[in-house]
């Protein structure tokens, strides 16, 4: 995108990070809420909804952060109940629990499922609706109470995105608004420090997929870049050593999903895509699925422009080549070392289950944005060379529109 272009590039008021940062968590949710307001009535502290990570709460990590907004002066309602698929009904009920409490802010604490929930509760607790009424992309008038995000992976930089993606009867939705974005990140390596390798692999390669999506994306712009660039250079020289259990770079990879959150003010293209079709017909995380079908995507859209291409290869594969073949080749070695499926196969995606997953991922989940045309007869080929990792194939589904770049 030419830099006269008009673009809007959205992220939190204040990103705090570092070790212990999320002890100023309390004042800043605190300076935010109108504690006299609240206090009219009653000489309670002021309750704020607490949403967690059932993880957090069975491993009393959660009591750090209840800890904080005590300090503060501030009430905590927790809620946990939330699963690794957010549905729409669990968030209506987070939100009465809120209402009836009489909440006025809200922290989400945990995965990109829990703070997908907060952000659409802090957004609820001012609107009297469900969920159901808000999906889609919705009007700028909305507004929000108070929110606040502290993410404990280190991938889906939802901290700093205007989505939240919620199941509604079974299909994944999209809730798209400014409001969304949170008025503070907290991004402390303690609620990563002991995260499961697998969780670490996945989540780190969900933000390697952000970053590169990002860049391929039509509404590409320099600030966007950037920000994925940094991720990809993060990434590549912590991930590894993040997955084998380095705590430090655990702190790095945070810093990293959050970059490439940032990115992702340009959107996702067809990769998401096909990992949400992906995970429609085997339990994958989404993290995995993303990981999936990050080689493929490079490949389908391996007619980006010279430019874009070199300088997106060379970052994946730390300058070692301008080629975008080469580059898939190192997002799935990297995706290999840190656990992550590569094929169909290793996926656990049926036999048989291509054409649906071709069809799931063309007609549910469009991506004007993507460089590259998508057709169902492209991607079926495309899902076909998944089954088996034959990169090659990949490749030739739009080989002949190519600059070289492959």
């Amino acid at each position: 995108m030419p830099v006269s272009s008009v673009s809007t590039f959205l992220s939190p008021s204040a990103i705090l990070s570092g070790t212990g940062s999320v002890a100023e968590l309390g004042p800043r949710i605190g300076s935010l809420v109108d504690a006299r307001a609240t206090r009219s009535r009653s000489e309670q502290p002021p309750p704020v909804l607490l949403a967690v990570d059932q993880f957090l709460v069975q491993t009393g990590l959660s009591e750090v952060v209840v800890s904080a907004l005590r300090e503060a002066g501030l009430e905590s309602v927790v809620v946990s109940d939330f699963g690794p698929e957010l549905v729409a009904e669990q968030i209506d009920a987070a939100t009465e629990i809120a209402r009836t409490a009489g909440c006025v802010a809200v922290v989400g604490v945990g995965g990109g499922t829990v703070l997908d929930a907060a952000k659409m509760i802090a957004l609820l607790l001012t609107n009297a609706a469900t969920v159901r009424d808000h999906l889609g992309q919705l009007a700028p008038a909305v507004h929000r109470v108070p929110l606040a995000l502290i993410p404990t992976t280190v991938g889906t930089g939802a901290e700093v995105t205007r989505i939240s993606m919620v199941s509604v009867d079974g299909s994944k939705k999209i809730i798209a608004a400014e409001v969304l974005i949170p008025d503070l990140a907290i991004l402390d390596p303690i609620f990563v420090e002991n995260l499961p390798p697998q969780v670490v692999g996945a989540t780190g390669m969900d933000a390697l997929a952000h970053a590169v999506e990002s860049i391929m994306s039509l509404s590409s712009t320099p600030l966007t870049e950037a920000a994925a660039y940094a991720a990809i250079d993060i990434l590549g020289e912590h991930l590894a050593a993040a997955y084998d259990g380095n705590v430090e770079a655990r702190g790095h990879l945070l810093v990293a999903a959050n970059l490439a959150g940032l990115a992702l003010n340009a959107g996702v293209v067809l990769g998401h895509s096909l990992a949400y079709s992906a995970a429609r017909l085997a339990p994958l995380s989404h993290g995995a699925s993303a990981a999936l079908a990050l080689p493929y995507t490079i490949a389908y859209n391996g007619a980006l422009s010279t430019g874009t291409a070199v300088r997106l290869a060379g970052a994946l594969t730390n300058g070692r080549s301008g080629r975008l073949r080469d580059a898939a080749d190192a997002v799935r070695e990297l995706s290999q070392r840190v656990g992550q499926p590569t094929t169909l196969t290793e996926a656990g995606i049926p036999v048989g289950g291509e054409t649906e997953m071709a069809r799931t991922c063309v007609e549910e989940y469009p991506r004007p944005t993507n460089p590259e045309r998508i057709t169902l007869v492209r991607v079926a080929v495309l899902v076909e060379a998944m089954r088996s990792g034959d990169l090659a194939a990949a490749f030739a589904v739009t080989q002949t529109e190519t600059n070289g770049n492959a």
